[in-house]
């Protein structure tokens, strides 16, 4: 006898075949669209200057929805000079260089990411507060299942209220571990958006400074051209985005 599979089971069995062999995505690269002015342990730089303050800029890599570039600030100039990364932008041009948008893609303010991590912390603090008075109370209901079951003949009643204490105490404990480790991970998040990136800073005369910026990427556009300001001038920086297969 022929056993007939159903189509809606045939439909699942090829809908995951084709899962299964997805692709790797991309390796995507960013490219000055000029000779690059220096090369540091494989990355290429591009430098300009105005005013006496120098931006030499060169692209590190994309991190999922983000473009992360390695940015270098001097101020030779005779005055102090403000830096504000919340006032980069980027314009994404097609391959004839035109804006694919009239939007402008600004960097991503890392003032406003820490204060986000910041609010998520304030949350998991009360939230670990909240656990513990959950697990305060579990433990009163259990003496009070405990003062219960000694009045109770029925010895089989012991098991059943301590069950459902210790399930109260397993689920309480689970949950305040979880909440540990994310805020572990946020605490870990908000050092490297404070230490790692270029943050708003009055810049000294013959001072210097380091750091990322970041910038959400524009998979579409054939070029990027990044702008920043240099007093009431703009500065402008264009790279070719390439992507190259991972096989």
């Amino acid at each position: 006898m022929k056993t007939r599979i159903p189509v809606f089971l045939l439909s699942m069995f090829s809908a995951f075949i084709v899962l299964s062999c997805a692709t790797p995505a991309h390796i995507v690269r960013l490219i000055p669209d000029k000779e690059p002015d220096k090369w540091m342990n494989g990355q290429a730089l591009v430098f300009d200057s105005i005013y006496g303050v120098n931006y030499e800029i060169g692209f590190d890599r994309q991190s999922g929805r983000e473009y992360i570039f390695d940015f270098q600030i001097e101020n030779h100039s005779n005055m102090p000079f403000l830096v504000d990364p919340a006032l980069f932008y980027y314009i994404p041009l097609n391959g004839s260089m035109n804006p694919i948008t009239p939007e402008r893609v600004a960097a991503l303010n890392p003032e406003e990411r820490i204060f986000e991590i910041e609010k998520h912390l304030s949350v998991n603090h009360a939230r670990s507060k909240n656990q513990f008075g959950i697990s305060l109370m579990a433990i009163g209901a259990d003496i009070a299942t405990s003062v219960i079951v000694a009045s109770d003949d029925n010895e089989n009643n012991d098991f059943v209220h301590r069950a459902v204490a210790d399930g109260i105490h397993y689920g309480v404990a689970a949950s305040g571990i979880a909440n540990e480790y994310e805020t572990i991970d946020l605490n870990e998040l908000k050092e490297t958006w404070a230490t790692s990136t270029i943050r708003k800073t009055t810049l000294k005369s013959n001072y210097a400074m380091h750091g990322k910026v970041l910038f959400p990427a524009s998979p579409d556009a054939s070029y990027i051209q990044i702008h920043v300001p240099v007093d009431d001038k703009w500065l402008r920086f264009t790279f070719m985005q390439v992507k190259l297969p991972a096989q």
